[in-house]
């Protein structure tokens, strides 16, 4: 539902990663509002990300999936709009990640109290998602199919 994600606004320097396996796919330098009320990106932090292959007909009407590499979780859509985003990274990729919020997990950069739990200490991931110590699943780059990196 739009305008559910708390992160869409969240403004902190950090990365974001699947809620799922932990897989990290953006970074908050490529985060803006979109208007959409959900967590949009103008590009990913990595190839963890791949999107579906489509027509670039389909593409350019109706975007593509986006889900995680490592865990095949489905993440959002990417959509051909980003140069309707002036002002923003979106305007300089062509892109637009429009990214389900719970799909993601928050990891702020420089410590603080990450996690949301009020501790003051940053143990895990925030709004609920505890990362913990968990380390991130390998990505399988070889999975092939449909899917493909836009990078």
């Amino acid at each position: 539902m739009p305008y559910s994600s708390i992160l869409e606004g969240e403004e902190r320097e950090g990365t974001y990663a699947c809620a799922g396996c932990g897989a990290t796919h953006f970074d908050s330098d490529q985060k803006f509002h979109s208007g959409t009320g959900w967590p949009s990106f103008a590009g990913c932090a990595n190839d963890n990300v791949e999107v579906e292959d489509v027509t670039k007909f389909r593409y350019q009407l109706s975007g593509a999936e986006a889900r995680c590499r490592a865990c095949g979780g489905h993440l959002g859509d990417v959509f051909a709009d980003g140069y309707l985003f002036p002002g923003t990274p979106a305007f300089v990729t062509g892109r637009r990640y429009c990214i389900d919020g719970a799909a993601l997990a928050f990891l702020p950069s420089g410590g603080g109290d990450g996690d949301g739990d009020g501790d003051g200490d940053d143990d895990g991931a925030s709004y609920g998602v505890v990362m913990g110590d968990r380390p991130p699943v390998p990505v399988d780059k070889n999975r092939g199919g449909r899917w493909r990196f836009l990078g």
